[in-house]
């Protein structure tokens, strides 16, 4: 066989030998994983919930994996900042976020983001969200009725919100209650607490904040917001009580850009629900900050992404 005749059998080798190269280096690049710091996006402002889960989870985490995993806050619309960065991400399992539920089920409904719930890997519940009501210790109301009458007696109420999706609540309420809520826009649920006790709003949501500032610290719950009574404050009502459709029980939880390897997205997910039921995580959710620590697998989580965004799609879409 003359020279011709060899060239095309030999692309054909070489063509199959590159191949196998590549596969072979990717999946040993998979089995290396992971071989560099991880970023985690924290969805909210320094101090308040999130944050300070958030970086106790991912220094659990750091110990899980045996490598860096350096916090950076992204505040803004409820998560949604983050979630959009997030998105954006490489899926290589080196970028991951901590926001809360409503950051994917509830903003793409409410206001225009470019990201939709099916657009991340959903990847552990950290702990469940305290949802609240909150005004001022001494505030001339401290019942949801009382709060209702003295709104329509005074020209309204002013409402600190942290999220598209509780300007959301306060123009549901103001529909079914004939009582004007102004929207004060915030940036965490530091800031929330800041805005209550300077007197510059008259009521705020809190995803739980509120907890170390009952009791004489100088804030006091009106509502439960998610669907049952809180933990902290049984005596309070939860919304549902006033009768409204459903609360918004909701988590502090973690995701990542869609499409991870998956080898790399088991081994993640494993790594996050050991940190985040890590005795540390624990007792820093429970004791100090009063969060149920509640870990959701993966599936459980996004089965209550997905079921809690169509409700939402239904509920704001109107």
């Amino acid at each position: 066989m003359n020279s011709t005749g060899l060239r095309p059998l030999w692309a054909k080798v070489a063509g199959i030998v590159l191949a196998t190269l590549m596969v072979a280096c990717a999946a040993s690049a998979r089995a290396d994983w992971p071989e560099k710091p991880i970023t985690m996006y924290i969805g909210f402002g320094a101090g308040g919930g999130a944050d300070t889960l958030g970086r106790l989870v991912a220094k659990a985490l750091q110990k899980e994996l045996g490598e860096p995993v350096v916090c950076k806050n992204m505040a803004g619309g409820g998560g949604a900042v983050m979630a959009s960065n997030l998105m954006r991400a490489r899926p290589d399992g080196y970028t991951i976020g901590i926001a809360v539920a409503s950051t994917y089920s509830a903003v793409p409904w409410i206001t225009q983001v470019p990201y939709k719930a099916d657009d991340f890997d959903y990847l552990t519940t950290v702990a469940q969200l305290q949802n609240a009501l909150v005004a001022n210790a001494d505030a001339p109301f401290s019942t949801w009725k009382e709060m209702v009458a003295y709104g329509k007696k005074h020209d309204g109420l002013t409402f600190g919100s942290l999220s598209p999706s509780s300007a959301k609540f306060a123009e549901i309420v103001s529909q079914q209650e004939n009582v004007r809520l102004r929207v004060v826009p915030l940036r965490g649920g530091r800031e929330a607490i800041t805005a209550l006790l300077g007197h510059n709003v008259d009521i705020a949501w809190s995803a739980g904040v509120h907890q170390a500032y009952m009791n004489g610290g100088g804030v006091k719950v009106i509502a439960a917001l998610n669907d049952d009574r809180l933990r902290s404050s049984p005596d309070k009502p939860s919304i549902t009580e006033f009768g409204y459709d459903q609360g918004y029980t909701s988590y502090f939880m973690i995701a990542a850009p869609k499409g991870i390897p998956k080898k790399i997205e088991s081994r993640l997910a494993d790594a996050l629900q050991k940190a985040a039921s890590s005795n540390e995580v624990a007792r820093l959710a429970e004791k100090k900050m009063k969060f149920p620590n509640v870990v959701l697998s993966q599936d459980k989580l996004t089965r209550f992404i997905l079921d809690k965004s169509q409700y939402n799609k239904s509920l704001y879409s109107q």
